[in-house]
């Protein structure tokens, strides 16, 4: 990443990155519809009309067509028991999740004491992101 010291440059490098990834994220907003478009039409000329995933082979390409379903539990009506599934037809595993409070591990990162600070850093991995930049026009 370069530094800028000269604020005219900054402002000339600004501008033209900014009109550049622009242009650049509309380019890829439209390649992704065209892509949606032509992966309906590839399934339809296929006749792949079930959950799954099949190959197919056509001229010299070989296809691979996914076409997953998505699973959703209304964890709302399953947990009010309004709704009764006997357990041997149950298909609904319970399941534990952690999550870290980012705020917080930084936080703490700063502010506890050292023996929990070791503590903090051996059970948890800090590493940079993917960087990404959004620009929206103004209003």
């Amino acid at each position: 990443m370069q530094e800028y010291d000269v604020t005219i440059e900054r402002e000339r490098a600004l501008q033209e990155s900014i009109k550049g990834l622009e242009c650049i994220n509309k380019k890829i907003a439209a390649l992704i519809v065209r892509k949606e478009k032509l992966t309906e039409i590839i399934i339809g000329a296929l006749g792949h009309e079930h959950e799954g995933q099949k190959s197919y082979e056509y001229d010299v390409w070989k296809i691979e067509v996914k076409t997953p379903c998505l699973y959703v539990l209304n964890k709302k009506r399953y947990e009010s028991g309004e709704i009764w599934i006997p357990k041997e037809f149950n298909p609904i595993k319970q399941s534990v999740s952690y999550t870290i409070d980012k705020r917080l591990c930084d936080q703490f990162m700063l502010e506890a004491p050292k023996n929990v600070k070791d503590a903090l850093a051996e059970l948890i991995d800090k590493k940079p992101g993917k960087a990404g930049v959004t620009i929206r026009e103004r209003v």
